[in-house]
C-alpha cells in the first residue's frame, strides 16, 4: 500500500495542489485561500494517477465487504470510479448533486437496483455539500452507502458536520494537515507559514483578513 506521504509527493509534484499565502488564490465563491486543489490534472499523469487509484483500492479492499458498485461524483469523480471500477471489475455509475432539470430528470446515470451497495469516490472534499447530495440522492434510490472516499481534503469542520447528517464519516487519501508536514520536513514550507495556512481550515471565510489585515 502506497504511504500518504507518496500521494502528497504526486499532488506536489504535478501542481494538482499549490501554496500560495500572499496573494492566496480567490475561489468561485470568493473565499480567499492558501491553497488550490485541482485534482483534474491527475488524469494526464498515468503514474500519479495509478498511484492514487491504487489507493482507493486498497482502501476499498481494508473496509471488509467489496460493494456492489462504484459510484463517481459527478463530474470530477467519475474517471476515478471508472478507473477503480475496472481494476476491482465492479459495475460503475455515476450521480449528479441536484438532478437534471431535463429528459428523465435523473440524479444517478448507470444501471443500479435498490438494496445494491455503493461505494462513492469524489475528488475533493472541501464543505463536503455536494458529495453530501450525492449521498442523499443514492439513498432516495433505495441505495445503500457504504462510505465516500476523497482524494483529498481541506479538513474544514463543515464537512465533518454536514457528513454526520448522512451518517457517513469519510475518508481521504491525502489532507491538508499530513500535507503540510510533508511540505514542512522537505523544506518547502517554514513552520510558521503552515501554520498560517492551516488556520484556513479553522474558519475559511474569515482566513485572509484575520492573517493579513494589513490588506483589503
Amino acid at each position: 500500500m502506497a504511504n500518504r506521504h507518496e500521494i502528497a509527493k504526486a499532488l506536489l509534484r504535478i501542481n494538482a495542489v499549490a501554496l500560495s499565502l500572499n496573494p492566496p488564490f480567490t475561489w468561485v465563491s470568493g473565499i480567499r485561500s492558501p491553497i488550490y486543489c485541482d485534482n483534474r490534472l491527475l488524469i494526464s499523469h498515468p503514474t500519479e494517477r495509478n498511484l492514487v487509484v491504487n489507493r482507493f483500492v486498497d482502501e476499498i479492499l481494508s473496509m471488509g465487504e467489496k460493494p456492489d458498485c462504484i459510484a463517481g461524483t459527478a463530474t470530477s469523480g467519475i474517471p476515478f470510479a471508472a478507473w477503480v471500477a475496472d481494476r476491482m471489475n465492479l459495475p460503475m455509475c455515476y450521480v449528479r448533486a441536484e438532478k437534471k432539470a431535463h429528459g428523465k430528470g435523473k440524479a444517478i446515470e448507470g444501471d443500479v437496483h435498490a438494496g445494491d451497495n455503493v461505494l462513492v469516490i469524489e475528488d475533493l472534499i472541501s464543505t463536503g455539500k455536494s458529495s453530501v447530495s450525492v449521498v442523499r440522492n443514492l439513498l432516495d434510490a433505495g441505495l445503500t452507502v457504504t462510505g465516500v472516499i476523497s482524494i483529498f481534503s481541506y479538513e474544514m469542520e463543515k464537512a465533518n458536520e454536514n457528513f454526520k447528517t448522512v451518517n457517513i464519516a469519510p475518508i481521504s487519501l491525502e489532507t491538508i494537515s499530513s500535507l503540510l508536514k510533508l511540505a514542512v520536513s522537505d523544506g518547502t514550507l517554514s513552520q510558521k507559514d503552515a501554520h498560517v495556512i492551516n488556520d484556513f481550515r479553522n474558519d475559511p471565510q474569515g482566513w485572509y483578513k484575520r492573517n493579513f489585515p494589513e490588506n483589503p
